[in-house]
């Protein structure tokens, strides 16, 4: 069974939540971190994507959350990251930003919620333009 996790907050720990398949799920760590490369003219040169998952009743051990789907809904933010190739290409990496696809436009996303160091930080960035000097990308803070 692939993983559809729903992780949401309105920015404190009380409002926090973590769905796997429609179940609660009990995590201390969710952490995301995603970079795209970029060649001259802003041709795609691939990327790295980590995801993972500590679950709180087994806190050394990291559990891979794709093959599936994460979406991240924070206050006036909504991302979606789809990756459901069995054996987790990069390639196959969707990102949804505000529901409109902007793969190709993602530079980073980075998130790392952590209840234990009481640890939360989101942000994405996206590649500006696509000519010369494409290189340069705008960030945006989400938590």
């Amino acid at each position: 069974m692939m993983n559809s996790l729903v992780f949401a907050t309105e920015g404190t720990w009380d409002t926090t939540t973590l769905f796997n398949n429609g179940e609660e799920v009990l995590a201390t760590r969710l952490f995301v971190s995603l970079r795209r490369k970029r060649g001259w003219v802003g041709n795609d040169q691939g990327g790295e994507l980590t995801a993972t998952l500590t679950l709180q009743d087994d806190p050394d051990e990291e559990l891979g959350i794709f093959p599936g789907s994460l979406e991240i809904q924070v206050p006036r933010n909504n991302i979606l990251i789809v990756n459901r190739d069995p054996h987790f290409a990069f390639e196959s990496t969707q990102i949804y930003y505000q529901e409109i696809e902007v793969t190709m436009s993602v530079a980073e996303l980075y998130l790392e919620i952590d209840a234990d160091e009481n640890i939360t930080q989101c942000y994405v960035s996206l590649f500006q333009g696509h000519g010369i000097g494409s290189g340069a990308a705008e960030t945006f803070t989400l938590l």
